[in-house]
Parts: structure tokens; C-alpha cells; sequence
């Protein structure tokens, strides 16, 4: 069984998505299982994927893709389900369809985990430019490495600072966290019973729900901060801003273990 379960979250994005399957077939560590959840994708997510098949079975990585209908976001409810239909792996590491990884990203969460470990960690966003010159043959020889610019750096290293001193010091919205790099260990994520799926918008913050509720347990789980040290490579595209109210949704009231979530 794998010692990593890494969930790639993705919604017809298959010109993103080839380059970052071919970023985890360069991983310094191979003890993972790699599923993809599909929010409701069209049929060329699926041939994309069926093409990466062959390739991940070569390198002796577990490959899997669970799609389910789209009527909507559901990016929790899929979520949930990956991790369901997937061998169960003792760290479960969350990402999205256009975030390259460095080739030790497993390796380095995996050299973080503990018990109740909970990971944050964070991205360079790269420029349109560069983004569109990264193929497939530049994300195997590790071109992309590297890349973040000095803006990137000041971020990361803000975000690291605020982790680390925030979550020492008791202070809300502590530690940082990025939905397209974080990781749980699975006592941990079946202790919050996985991802809100009443979160039915996007942009409502489902990623800063399970920091929170993570937070709030007893004893608190043992905070990993990544930042600076595993941070993922996002891709350049457009982005839609969300309307909806995330702070109506995260209530300070809400429960550790939510109701609809991985244990329905």
C-alpha cells in the first residue's frame, strides 16, 4: 500500500492537467497513488487521462480517475470521493489540475508526516509567458524549477512567518493555507470527516474550512510549514472572481466534524 495518496482536483483543464501528470512521473519518491477528481470534466479529460495510464503503470505508480456528474461545483463532494474510492494511505496530500510539482513534492511531505499532521504549503505563480512555454518536454527535464520571482519569494516567505508565528500564538486564520497545497494525515482528515460538502460555491473557502476546524481540535494537530520548502509550480490562467460570501459560510459555530462530509 502507498505511503501517499496525492488528489488532484480538476474541471476541464486538460491543457493544464497533461503538464502536471507529467510533473508527478518525475518524483523522487514513487510511494504514492495518484487519483484524480473530476468535477464533471468533459469526455477529453478522460482520454487525456487514459493516455497517462500506460506511463504511471511503467514507473509503478497507482493511477486512478473518479469523475462524477457536473451539475455544478462540487469540488468538495468529489473530493471526498476520491479519497473513498482510493487506496487508503496514511497522508493524503491535496492539490489542483494546473499546479506543477517540484520533483520532491512527495517526498518532502512525506518526510513532514506525523500522526495528526496537518501541511501547509504554497505556489509560484508563474507569468502568462512562462507558463506558456513550459511543454511537457520542459516539465520532464525540470525546466520550471526555479522559476519564482522575487515577488513570489517575498509572498512565501510572508506566509511562512505568519504560519509559524500565528499557529505558535494561538491566532485565527493561522496557519496559511492554499487548497492547491496542503496535506492531512488520514486519522486527522477522518477526525474532521473530510471536506464540507455543503460548500456548493466556489471561492467560499472549503480549504480555510478545513484549516479551521482542524485548529479548533483537541489536542490540535501538529502543523507542518512548507512554505519556501515544497511549494508547486500554478500554471497562468484567466480567472473568474467568485461572489460568494465565504465568511457566511465559515461560522465560528461550525462543528469540528462536519455532517455532510466523507462519512456520509
Amino acid at each position: 500500500m502507498p505511503r501517499a495518496l496525492v488528489v488532484v482536483a480538476t474541471y476541464n483543464q486538460v491543457p493544464y492537467l497533461r503538464r502536471v501528470l507529467r510533473g508527478y512521473l518525475r518524483q523522487t519518491s514513487r510511494d504514492f497513488h495518484l487519483v484524480v477528481a473530476d468535477d464533471g470534466s468533459r469526455e477529453d479529460t478522460r482520454e487525456l487521462l487514459a493516455s497517462f495510464a500506460a506511463p504511471f503503470a511503467d514507473q509503478g505508480i497507482g493511477f486512478q480517475h473518479v469523475w462524477h456528474e457536473d451539475i455544478g461545483f462540487r469540488k468538495c463532494k468529489i473530493l471526498n470521493e476520491a479519497v473513498r474510492q482510493a487506496p487508503a494511505a496514511g497522508l493524503l496530500l491535496f492539490t489542483d489540475g494546473d499546479c506543477v510539482p517540484p520533483a520532491h513534492f512527495v517526498e518532502r511531505h512525506l518526510a513532514a508526516h506525523e500522526p495528526m499532521s496537518f501541511h501547509v504549503a504554497g505556489a509560484y505563480r508563474l507569468s502568462r509567458e512562462l507558463s506558456e512555454e513550459l511543454d511537457e518536454d520542459a516539465i520532464a527535464a525540470g525546466a520550471f524549477e526555479g522559476l519564482g520571482s522575487p515577488e513570489n519569494l517575498r509572498e512565501l516567505r510572508t506566509k511562512r512567518r505568519k504560519s509559524i508565528w500565528g499557529t505558535r500564538f494561538g491566532r485565527r486564520n493561522r496557519p496559511k493555507i492554499l487548497g492547491l497545497n496542503m496535506g492531512f494525515d488520514r486519522g486527522l482528515f477522518e477526525a474532521l470527516n473530510g471536506f464540507d460538502e455543503e460548500f456548493t460555491d466556489w471561492g467560499v473557502g472549503e480549504d480555510s474550512d478545513m484549516r479551521d476546524r482542524a485548529m479548533r481540535l483537541r489536542p490540535k494537530p501538529r502543523v507542518k510549514v512548507l512554505y519556501l520548502q515544497n511549494d508547486v509550480y500554478h500554471l497562468w490562467h484567466p480567472v473568474s472572481k467568485s461572489l460568494a460570501n465565504s465568511r457566511a459560510r465559515r461560522r465560528l459555530d461550525r462543528p469540528v466534524r462536519c455532517t455532510h462530509g466523507f462519512a456520509p
